[in-house]
């Protein structure tokens, strides 16, 4: 079982973060940078941007939020909300999104789920299910802001968002998040079992206890939730803590870290980063104290430029993201091996490694040495 996530959720209206209920009364609640740097420092692993105006206006809005957002937060952006085609999914990753969900568009034509996982990468896409309880153990699709109850199968749709090449599922229940009694644990299983992808549980949490029980009795990834977080209830470290006394993993940042045994012969550390599937050594690059802290609080790597002089993001500019598994030090702490899941190539050049090219070494003789580099 994988590290589970917990994802902040925060609604924005003309740029500010809202409070909603089923998508009415909206009542404005602060600053979104605010609230997502919070949410990153208390250990979020992703922050989901929401545009609730679905407006022209509002799409540039989020879309400007996206970019200064991406600017500083430590942690994968998702973002949606209104999103129509292509261009609106190129536009939001271009400004710094990790990934983008869709929702009505999807299911009025289905086939930008296949065009966009060709154009972007399944793992950017995510397909946001908004679900109603319909007779005999059935969910109903509902969509335009949760007005429309379109009377399609959700599992059935589910699954074929899958094969259109969906790469992640937000699942959210309308009946679960009007009473907030919990996540709909049936909806979430019946979707779980229907698919191979990831999903992400929403709707209907207001206690810690409601996180501990998704993750206990589905196979959901991640979880998310916004007002329990915007109002101080609950913050996602204690979050974090009690799923892990009730031993479900996650990445957890206690604070008071001390690094610097990694750093007693200087202050760049070599990391060997390898593919935890293949095996493959996928490259080499350099940490300081900061950036293997961003590393281990994110779950993503980070490196120190040692030509530019700054910290920087695998991924960040190409989405070739790395998800880190396991950070291994040797047994002098002078080296650290990374396992990672790796999304798309390594390597700038499009080659999966950055050690591509082929050497070989016949013997110690120097002089029967050939190499083709």
């Amino acid at each position: 079982m994988g590290a589970k996530r917990i994802i902040p959720c925060l609604d924005i209206y003309g740029g500010k973060v809202v409070k909603n209920v089923n998508f009415m009364g909206l009542r404005e609640v602060g600053e979104p940078l605010e609230y997502a740097r919070q949410y990153v420092q208390q250990g979020a692993d992703e922050i989901l941007f929401l545009d609730v105006t679905s407006t022209g206006k509002g799409k540039e809005i989020m879309a400007d939020l996206v970019s200064e957002a991406a600017k500083t937060l430590t942690v994968p952006i998702l973002a949606g909300g209104g999103v129509q085609d292509l261009e609106d999914i190129g536009r939001l990753i271009q400004a710094g999104a990790s990934k983008v969900f869709i929702n009505t568009a999807a299911v009025k034509r289905p086939e930008i789920l296949r065009e966009a996982a060709a154009e972007f990468g399944s793992e950017r896409i995510i397909l946001s299910l908004d679900g109603k309880q319909g007779g005999n153990g059935s969910y109903s699709m509902v969509i335009n802001g949760r007005k429309t109850n379109t009377g399609l199968d959700l599992v059935e749709w589910a699954r074929q968002a899958e094969e259109l090449g969906a790469g992640e599922i937000l699942l959210a229940s309308l009946d679960a998040d009007s009473a907030k009694g919990g996540f709909d644990l049936p909806m979430l299983n019946a979707v779980c079992q229907a698919v191979k992808i990831p999903v992400i549980a929403s709707g209907g949490c207001s206690t810690v206890g409601h996180f501990v029980k998704v993750f206990r009795e589905t196979c959901c990834e991640a979880a998310l939730a916004a007002s329990i977080f915007h109002y101080g209830d609950l913050t996602v470290n204690a979050v974090k803590k009690a799923l892990r006394n009730n031993g479900i993993p996650v990445n957890l940042d206690d604070g008071g870290r001390d690094l610097s045994c990694y750093f007693k012969k200087g202050e760049l550390i070599p990391a060997i980063v390898q593919d935890v599937t293949s095996g493959e050594v996928l490259m080499l690059a350099y940490m300081n104290e900061e950036s293997l802290k961003r590393t281990i609080d994110s779950g993503y790597t980070w490196f120190f430029s040692r030509s530019r002089g700054e910290l920087w993001n695998k991924g960040a500019t190409s989405g070739h993201y790395q998800k880190v598994i396991s950070i291994t030090p040797d047994c002098d702490n002078d080296t650290l091996l990374i396992h990672v899941e790796q999304t798309g190539p390594a390597c700038h050049t499009g080659n999966m490694s950055c050690f591509y090219r082929k050497g070989i070494l016949k013997n110690n003789d120097e002089s029967n040495a050939e190499s083709t580099i």
